[in-house]
């Protein structure tokens, strides 16, 4: 489909291509954006058990 006339509006439907195509590239880009690193939730309470490992095999060899 060829448009002669590139002053002419955009139609609904190719601009409802056009704004999907923007949202699809969109997300494709945020897998490659990088985000800061916070600690979560889940990693704190890895460590707190590991801490908690360790105490318990150093005061059970003592």
């Amino acid at each position: 489909m060829t448009n002669h006339d590139d002053n002419k509006k955009p139609s609904l439907v190719e601009q409802h291509a056009m704004d999907r195509l923007h949202k699809v590239e969109k997300e494709k880009r945020r897998v490659y954006v990088k985000r800061p690193h916070h600690l979560r939730f889940r990693q704190v309470l890895m460590v707190i058990i590991l801490l908690i490992v360790l105490a318990t095999m150093l005061v059970s060899i003592l």
